[in-house]
């Protein structure tokens, strides 16, 4: 069939603007998506909640730790080429607390940390990567995002 007499393009010229219309809008939907996605997660058997800027993995592990092996609860998730994790560890004894932050400090390869406690558990939360700008932008790790992450650490204050 045809084209009428007053179209003066074939059909296949007259699609290709909308296919270049639509393909400009995927470019810009792929473009807004957000490095950093931050959400509120609350941690398992642990009195703390942490922000962070995309979906969590979960692990545990059994550390060497203020003198016997202690397990070790994380939460972590990697976004602007860093990663951003939160270890829980109840050392067993409020007064071991000190030394067991001064050993888990000394084991960590953290580029930024922040050391908190609430009775007996020793929370860690740990950012691996450097800051490559003042502020957000694609793919870039940033100073506002570090920030962000240990200001979204909450801790209830000790009963």
């Amino acid at each position: 069939m045809n084209p009428p007499a007053f179209l003066p393009f074939s059909s296949t010229e007259r699609a290709q603007p909308a296919m270049l219309l639509i393909a400009g809008y995927a470019c810009l939907l792929v473009a807004c998506s957000p490095t950093f996605n931050w959400r509120e997660v609350a941690l398992d058997n642990a009195p703390v909640t942490v922000l962070l800027p995309c979906k969590p993995d979960h692990a545990s592990r059994m550390v060497p730790l203020a003198g016997a092996t202690r397990l070790m609860a994380m939460v972590g998730c990697e976004a602007g080429g860093a990663t951003f994790t939160v270890a829980v560890i109840d050392v067993g004894d409020e007064q071991k607390v000190s030394a067991a932050t001064q050993e888990l400090r000394a084991m960590s390869k953290a580029t930024h940390s922040q050391y908190l406690q609430h009775g007996s558990v020793l929370v860690q939360a740990a950012v691996y990567g450097q800051p490559n700008a003042s502020r957000d932008e694609p793919g870039a790790l940033s100073s506002h995002a570090v920030e962000t992450f240990f200001t979204g650490l909450k801790i209830p204050a000790k009963p």
